[in-house]
């Protein structure tokens, strides 16, 4: 009995295994670690500085609201300016192998991968194909807050907090009164 387990052709196996070594990168993984790129603009809407930096995810496929909310907070000084949150922008790359080809030749919105946060929340990711793994990004815009001394003439966008009064004037002596015609 113990001849016919070790007459047992094995070689097929190490050959699906070798095959299947070459379809690796093909394969979808889970996300462990991310790169965040932050983009600081002015109050002239130039963009000032970007920096770079990958985190290390405390739960595969997700950034919990705690871990936005510390790097935001972490992030909003800079050179003794501070900065409020613009955007929050997320690329995922949650393509599926089988598709990859298809996307390629067919797909006219390269852009479906990159969406817009509304809510700072947690953000759930989808797997990505290992090749795939490091184009994975959060890219948040930051916009610097208007000091107290700014100019009132300067365009900010929806980040300021102040309130234009308006004025309604009557003109004295401006009394018009309608007549009648009579025919």
């Amino acid at each position: 009995m113990d001849e016919t387990l070790i007459d047992l052709d094995t070689k097929w196996i190490e050959e699906f295994d070798s095959l299947d070594e070459k379809y690796l990168p093909f394969y979808s993984e889970d996300i462990t670690s991310i790169k965040f790129t932050h983009i600081y603009v002015n109050k002239d809407n130039e963009v000032e500085k970007l920096k770079k930096d990958s985190i290390l995810l405390k739960e595969p496929n997700y950034i919990s609201r705690e871990e936005i909310i510390g790097i935001l907070k972490r992030n909003s000084k800079l050179a003794d300016k501070s900065y409020s949150v613009l955007s929050i922008l997320k690329y995922n790359i949650d393509i599926d192998p089988r598709e990859i080809q298809h996307f390629l030749k067919n797909s006219q919105d390269k852009n479906i991968f990159l969406k817009s946060l509304t809510n700072i929340d947690a953000i759930p990711l989808e797997k990505t194909i290992s090749m795939f793994q490091d184009l994975n990004e959060i890219i948040i815009i930051f916009y610097e807050k208007p000091t107290h001394n700014s100019d009132k003439n300067r365009a900010t966008p929806l980040t300021s907090n102040s309130t234009k009064r308006i004025y309604l004037n009557t003109i004295k002596g401006n009394k018009r009164k309608t007549y009648r015609k009579t025919a």
